[in-house]
């Protein structure tokens, strides 16, 4: 009796291991099969290849490469060389299955908005522009609230003596890319920033028509530079390098974009309007991988902290704490909602600056 009691507690032992065993391979299968498939498009500027000159992309890229160190996913690159470029690079990733694609840049709105009505299946992300799709999650920021805060350090910095790269003249300046509505985001940011400050600065703004063409970038630096403006403030992308480029062959002062720029012309960069592109290219990931993706739009400020500004340390004792409380004070205003910035030259025309 007692052998034949031992004989089945063996059985039964050897049983339950082997379905232990057999339930745990398709376990680790099924987690292999189950890893996320992230791709991200740039527009034509692509990555700048350089941590001196990072930008828009490059911001893009950094929240991608966070999301393979902590979620695990399987990220790709794909660097659009032209605009004719876009929908055949998004139909080949769809084509290989991804889960995700994050368009970065508004010149992907046509092209994500045609893809994702031809994949439905495959969620789609596009940043600094609203796709209205089912599977369409948009990304904007409320750049004017950054840009307002440095046209603030912008007026400051114009009316300030002793300082060789200042001249006796009360104005500054200001470089876009390609006209649009994003872009006058930017500008009339600045112009309500400089305006809050004091209304006697002139801004002179000009448009270089391109993210990618640095020349013009110079060359309308050096025209505002002779001009009479000491403190030029680029949203130009790569051809904001060439600004930097006019600021150090001319000896005035630079406001970077999206990034901190500070290590592009180390002495002439005085501050940066800083866009945390990486939150949103993470963010659209993360949503993915948690289940919890939700398309529409979302929107990125400075209350959220995808918006803000950076003054570059060894050039922070040409701002006397006086004046970096004000911004902060403005700062603070913007995030309780008791100041609205405008996005837009016909809003900043009806601008009352606050008393700060």
């Amino acid at each position: 009796m007692k052998k034949a009691f031992l004989l089945f507690f063996i059985l039964v032992f050897a049983l339950s291991v082997s379905v232990a065993f057999t339930s745990c391979k398709p376990a680790a299968e099924t987690t292999a099969a189950a890893k996320i498939k992230a791709a991200m498009l740039t527009d034509v500027g692509g990555l700048s290849g350089s941590e001196e000159n990072k930008g828009f992309n490059d911001l893009g890229w950094d929240g991608f490469k966070k999301a393979e160190k902590e979620l695990g996913v399987e990220i790709l690159l794909v660097e659009s060389r032209e605009q004719a470029d876009y929908e055949a690079n998004i139909r080949k990733l769809a084509e290989q299955k991804f889960d995700v694609i994050v368009a970065v840049g508004f010149l992907l709105t046509d092209a994500v908005n045609n893809m994702a009505q031809q994949y439905p299946d495959i969620k789609f992300a596009i940043i600094d522009s609203v796709v209205d799709q089912p599977n369409v999650a948009s990304f904007v920021f409320t750049e004017e609230q950054g840009s307002f805060l440095v046209g603030m350090l912008a007026a400051y910095l114009t009316s300030t003596t002793g300082n060789d790269k200042i001249n006796a003249d009360k104005i500054v300046g200001f470089v876009g890319g390609m006209e649009g509505p994003l872009i006058e985001k930017f500008e009339a940011g600045y112009k309500a920033g400089v305006m809050t400050v004091d209304p006697d600065v002139q801004v002179l703004s000009a448009y270089t028509g391109s993210f990618i063409d640095a020349g013009k970038g110079k060359e309308i630096g050096i025209s505002e530079f002779n001009n009479k403006a000491d403190v030029i403030y680029h949203a130009a992308g790569e051809s904001g390098l060439g600004v930097f480029e006019a600021a150090k062959e001319n000896n005035f002062f630079a406001i970077g974009v999206d990034t901190d720029q500070k290590n592009a012309a180390p002495g002439f960069v005085v501050a940066s309007m800083i866009k945390h592109v990486e939150v949103a290219s993470f963010t659209a990931i993360k949503d993915v991988v948690e289940g919890t993706f939700k398309s529409g739009v979302h929107v990125l400020s400075t209350k959220e902290d995808g918006i803000g500004y950076t003054i570059t340390p060894d050039l922070k004792n040409l701002f006397s704490q006086d004046i970096i409380d004000k911004v902060e004070a403005a700062k603070k205003m913007i995030i309780d909602g008791t100041l609205t910035v405008p996005s837009t030259l016909a809003d900043l025309e009806k601008f009352q600056a606050p008393e700060l």
